[in-house]
């Protein structure tokens, strides 16, 4: 079985646009676990109260409920916040790979291309993402 293949589009987006789209997709994405993160703050205020008295008297089982619940809502957003590290990342290696692609042969000054995530031995090493300086460079060639 082969690939699809996918027509030719006048609307397709550029390869600048892509890159963006999927940073602003990342933001947005943080955006919302942190109304999710402040909303679950402003529910514990509420159970707890403000002069930590526990207004609705909860007993010990309610409190125990109550704890397991914001820590699953807690390993749920530690999980996304994980998913979303690597999109950025993937984002990242990709603009990376492109660079060294398009990248002329001749200019000395540029460093020399590697696999991302590699130092110079091969080893994995652990790197962080780093914000492009510059997406007008990839503009889609017609």
């Amino acid at each position: 079985m082969g690939f699809p293949e996918i027509p030719e589009s006048k609307h397709r987006p550029s390869l600048k646009e892509t890159f963006i789209d999927l940073l602003e997709s990342i933001a947005l994405e943080e955006i919302a676990i942190s109304h999710i993160l402040n909303a679950e703050a402003e529910k514990m205020q509420a159970f707890v109260g403000k002069c930590l008295n526990f207004p609705s008297k909860p007993t010990n089982q309610e409190l125990i409920q109550f704890n397991l619940s914001v820590k699953q809502l807690v390993d749920t957003l530690l999980m996304k916040e994980w998913l979303l590290l690597k999109k950025l990342e993937t984002v990242f290696d990709l603009k990376s790979k492109i660079d060294c692609r398009d990248r002329k042969d001749g200019d000395s000054d540029e460093t020399p291309c590697h696999e991302p995530g590699n130092d110079n031995n091969g080893k994995k090493r652990h790197r962080k993402p780093q914000i492009p300086k510059d997406l007008d460079d990839y503009e889609e060639e017609e």
